[in-house]
C-alpha cells in the first residue's frame, strides 16, 4: 500500500482550515467552541498513561545508529580451518542477491523509525498533532452543533418525535384542566352566597389586617375581601386566575393582577407587604405549592405583618359531606396542625388557629333528658367527630 505524501496531505488541510476559517467568520459556529473542544480533549489526554520519552529518544537514537546495513557488516571469521576463505568465496558468488535483501531490509528499518519518530512527536506534543481525518471528525461535529445552535433539529424523524412528546404533553395537561360550562361567578352566587352575604361574613377577620397596608389577596374572587379591607383603610391588592372575575374586580376598580396566585408572590420585592390573605384556596393547591407559599410569604412581609390562610377543616366529616367535594376543583384538604408546624418552621410567630363556620345547630346530635352520662359522653364524642367547625383560619404573625 502506498503511503501518502506530505505534498499529498497538506493541500487538504488547508482546505479544512479554509472552511473552519469561513465558517467562524458567517457566524456559523457558535462563540467559544474551538476552546470548548479544544480543552474537552485535553482534559481527555490528561488522563492517559505518560510516557517516559527520555527512554524513547533513546532507543529511537539507538535505532538509528543500528539501522545501518551494510554488507561489511557482515561476519565472515569461523573456528573451521579454511573457512574463511569459503566465506570469502561464497560471498563474492551471492553478493548481488545479498545486496538486494540489505536494500530490502533497510528500506523496510527506514520506514519503521520514521513510524517510530512520528509515533514520538505525537506522544509528547499530543494537542499539536493534527491528522487529516481528525480535522475531518471535528468538522462534522462543529456542523451538527451549530446546527443545534442555530435552532430547530432538522432532522424529520427527530422532529417527528419531538412533536409526538409534544402534543402527548399538551393533551395530559388538556386533560388534567378543568373547563366549566358554567362561570365561576355563577358558581360563587350559588354555593357560597352574595357578595355581602360574604362581607358580613369575613368583616371580622379583616380587623387582622388593620393598619397593615398594603395586603396582597391571593384567590381574591369577586373582590369581596379587598372591599372590605378598603372600609376599614387598608390598601388592598388582588390576584386571581379566573380570567372574567379579574375583569369584573377590575371593572368595579379593584386593582387586581391575572395569573398563579405564588407565582405572583414570589415575584415581588422582600417585606413589601403588610398582610398576605388566603380564603379558601390552599385546598386547591398542590402540596409544594402550600409549602412554597408559607416559605416565600415570610420574606414577603415585612416585621410586624400578618398572613392569614382560611380553608376547610378536615377533622369535621361534615365537611365532607356538604362543603369539600361540592368544588370539583378542590385538591387537597390541609390538616390545621400541618399547616401550623409549616408556619412555625418557616419562622412565623403567634401562629394560632381559630375555628369558624360550625355546622347548623339542627345537624347536631343531641342527648335526651335523663341520658346516662357514658351516652352523653359519646354522642360529645360524635359531634367532635362529626360536627366539628366547617372551617378554620390560621393567623400567623411576622
Amino acid at each position: 500500500m502506498t503511503r501518502p505524501t506530505p505534498s499529498a496531505i497538506d493541500p487538504l488541510i488547508d482546505e479544512l482550515r479554509a472552511r473552519v476559517v469561513e465558517r467562524r467568520n458567517s457566524g456559523f459556529y457558535p462563540p467559544g467552541l474551538e476552546e470548548e473542544l479544544d480543552a474537552h480533549f485535553k482534559r481527555i489526554v490528561a488522563h492517559r498513561r505518560m510516557t517516559d520519552m527520555r527512554s524513547l529518544r533513546g532507543t529511537l537514537a539507538a535505532l538509528e545508529i543500528r539501522g545501518m546495513f551494510s554488507p561489511d557488516r557482515i561476519p565472515l571469521s569461523t573456528s573451521i580451518p579454511g573457512g574463511q576463505r569459503i566465506h570469502q568465496a561464497v560471498s563474492k558468488v551471492v553478493s548481488r542477491q545479498t545486496q538486494g535483501i540489505l536494500e530490502q531490509v533497510q528500506d523496510f528499518g527506514d520506514t519503521v523509525r520514521e513510524a517510530l519518530e512520528t509515533i514520538a512527536d505525537a506522544l509528547e506534543d499530543p494537542y499539536g498533532h493534527v491528522h487529516a481525518d481528525i480535522v475531518g471528525q471535528l468538522d462534522a461535529v462543529w456542523e451538527r452543533l451549530a446546527a443545534f445552535e442555530r435552532g430547530p433539529v432538522d432532522d424529520a424523524t427527530a422532529v417527528a418525535d419531538l412533536r409526538r412528546r409534544v402534543e402527548a404533553l399538551e393533551a395530559a395537561e388538556q386533560f388534567r384542566q378543568f373547563h366549566p360550562t358554567f362561570s365561576a361567578d355563577a358558581f360563587e352566587s350559588a354555593f357560597r352566597g352574595s357578595g355581602e352575604n360574604l362581607k358580613e361574613r369575613y368583616r371580622e377577620v379583616a380587623q387582622v389586617f388593620a393598619d397593615r397596608s398594603p395586603v396582597l389577596d391571593i384567590g381574591c374572587g369577586r373582590g369581596e375581601f379587598m372591599e372590605l379591607l378598603a372600609s376599614i383603610g387598608v390598601e388592598a391588592r388582588g390576584v386571581e386566575t379566573d380570567a372574567a372575575l379579574v375583569a369584573d374586580g377590575r371593572a368595579a376598580g379593584l386593582e387586581i393582577a391575572s395569573g398563579d396566585g405564588v407565582v405572583h408572590l414570589a415575584s415581588l420585592p422582600d417585606q413589601s407587604l403588610g398582610g398576605i390573605v388566603l380564603i379558601q384556596v390552599v385546598e386547591h393547591l398542590s402540596p409544594q405549592q402550600v409549602v412554597d407559599l408559607v416559605a416565600v410569604g415570610r420574606h414577603k412581609v415585612r416585621d410586624g405583618g400578618a398572613m392569614l390562610v382560611e380553608t376547610v377543616n378536615p377533622q369535621s366529616l361534615y365537611t365532607f359531606a356538604h362543603s369539600f367535594y361540592l368544588d370539583p376543583t378542590h385538591a387537597n384538604p390541609v390538616h390545621p396542625a400541618y399547616l401550623k408546624f409549616l408556619f412555625e418552621e418557616a419562622g412565623w410567630r403567634d401562629v394560632r388557629i381559630e375555628w369558624r363556620s360550625p355546622p347548623p345547630p339542627d345537624d347536631v346530635l343531641e342527648t335526651e333528658d335523663g341520658a346516662t352520662e357514658v351516652a352523653t359522653a359519646n354522642v360529645r364524642r360524635l359531634n367532635q367527630l362529626l360536627f366539628a367547625p366547617q372551617d378554620y383560619a390560621l393567623v400567623a404573625l411576622r
